[in-house]
């Protein structure tokens, strides 16, 4: 994908490239996180209130997968934890 020369922000593109994008990336459900997702996703955040990392303390708000998806993680519950939004992001690849 390309990126448009004069368009500031983090995503770097324009609204006809950003449109372009989510249409190409697919919905939510096509991505795997659909209604049995927001359960196991709630189940996740009831099971881990606080952010799992080490010396953090803020609540969890999302959930992290430990190892993932795109490396042979799964959707198990022992692959989830409740992160902040913080750690959540920290750990996110930039998009390519």
């Amino acid at each position: 994908m390309s990126r448009c020369p004069h368009v500031a922000g983090r995503s770097g593109l324009c609204a006809g490239h950003a449109r372009a994008y989510e249409r190409r990336r697919g919905t939510a459900a096509e991505r795997g996180y659909g209604w049995s997702w927001q359960v196991l996703r709630r189940r996740i955040l009831a099971r881990d209130p606080r952010c799992q990392e080490p010396a953090c303390n803020e609540p969890s708000v999302e959930v992290d997968h430990i190892r993932p998806k795109v490396f042979g993680g799964s959707d198990d519950p022992a692959n989830l934890r409740g992160t902040c939004v913080y750690h959540n992001r920290a750990r996110r690849p930039e998009r390519a």
